[in-house]
């Protein structure tokens, strides 16, 4: 029969000018591929996934971008994102096995974070290790609150020789991701995976209704409204009428011989006086020069610093950013290194989180003080002295000037 061909025939004429037949592309995503570079991975596993990153940019929508942070005492931006997979493989040769420790819980915080303040609609997580923490201020619930909070959906791949699959598999599910050993990860399927995730929470979202008319009162209820409306116009009615008479009784009128004469108008052609002549020179001096006082003004930033007020390090100053952790101990991998046997060789960290400053104590033998109390996790406020073994750093902001100045 031909009705089945006449029907399609009919579904394309009636489509609008300039639709295709064919789905819309997927729109560019921004991928952070997270990297462990911890110790238990082994140089050939990462040597293999340090191919990912630039093969899965390739297989992304037109575009797209990457960008790679690598972790193992702690986590660092190393590729910021970039849609040139050449670029990410030019980075990438420097990136080697190194650490102590693994901040898995602290890379999967940076990673959602990193790509939760980006512009764009589709974003993802991809995920590379063996599932191995012990060095993270953060515990994987916290972790993976920014990714759940945005709708970011983390992508696990399993490396090393026994990767903790059960902890990959959670990640992967309480995010809305995926899990895959590395031995079948393949950039082309990671890169479907992907644009599926970002393009299913958008077909779940409800269709807005539009709204209809409001229905029109019937019954007792409807009468019940136009009497009360005709009680307040009355109401309003009696009300005008007693301002009314109260005014009239008020105020007087004084008869047409006492009302004083207007003097009479100037003439057209007389010149006015102009807005200038009315001011004085010094303040017409200082109008003119209004440009040379925007010139001189200058913009005073705050930025959050920790300055060592007590220690070997006294009179130093350490300048907090808002992309990455600051890590203090007696290791020399550490932002702020304190040569003093009383301190842990990762002792604690202060990291940005919302908006504010937050200080994790590392488990360290002798604990951290803040304001002389001991703590595990504190919120910095200003004026706040952390004391690390014989070391006192203050929390302050200070005034710097604006780089355009």
């Amino acid at each position: 029969m031909a009705w089945p061909a006449t029907v399609a025939a009919c579904a394309i004429a009636l489509m609008p000018a300039g639709a295709s037949a064919r789905p819309e592309d997927p729109p560019p995503a921004l991928v952070a591929l997270a990297l462990d570079t911890s110790g238990s991975i082994g140089r050939a596993s990462l040597a293999r996934a340090k191919d990912l990153a630039p093969a899965l940019l390739a297989s992304l929508p037109a575009g797209s971008e990457v960008a790679v942070i690598a972790f193992d005492d702690q986590p660092r931006v190393v590729v910021p994102r970039t849609s040139r997979p050449e670029l990410i493989a030019q980075r990438l040769e420097a990136v080697q096995v190194g650490g102590h420790y693994t901040a898995l819980h602290d890379a999967v915080f940076d990673a959602s974070r990193y790509v939760r303040e980006a512009p764009g609609a589709s974003k993802a997580v991809v995920l590379v290790t063996d599932g191995v923490d012990d060095n993270s201020a953060l515990d994987l619930e916290d972790a993976l609150k920014a990714a759940q909070e945005a709708r970011i959906p983390v992508f696990t791949v399993g490396v090393g020789g026994h990767p903790r699959e059960h902890v990959l598999r959670r990640i992967a599910r309480l995010t809305g991701g995926d899990y895959m050993p590395f031995e079948r990860a393949r950039a082309a399927d990671l890169a479907t995976r992907i644009v599926s995730a970002a393009v299913a929470p958008a077909r779940r979202e409800p269709k807005a209704v539009p709204a209809g008319p409001s229905p029109t009162p019937r019954g007792g209820s409807g009468r019940v409204i136009a009497w009360g409306l005709a009680v307040l116009v009355a109401l309003a009615a009696g009300v005008l009428l007693m301002v009314r008479r109260a005014h009239g009784a008020l105020v007087r009128v004084p008869p047409p011989a006492l009302v004083p004469a207007l003097p009479p108008a100037e003439p057209a052609d007389l010149p006015r006086p102009s807005v200038g002549s009315a001011l004085s020179p010094t303040v017409l001096a200082r109008m003119n020069q209004t440009e040379e006082y925007l010139e001189r003004t200058i913009t005073l930033l705050e930025r959050p610093v920790l300055a060592v007020t007590r220690g070997t390090r006294a009179g130093e100053v350490f300048e907090l950013g808002a992309a990455s952790a600051l890590s203090i101990g007696r290791s020399r991998v550490n932002d702020i290194q304190i040569d003093d046997v009383s301190v842990s060789a990762q002792h604690c960290r202060v990291r940005p989180e919302d908006g504010r400053f937050v200080l994790h104590d590392l488990k360290s033998t002798n604990g951290t003080l803040v304001n002389e109390r001991r703590v595990g996790r504190h919120v910095l406020e200003e004026g706040d002295v952390i004391m690390i073994g014989e070391t006192a750093i203050q929390y302050r902001r200070e005034m710097t000037r604006s780089p355009a100045a």
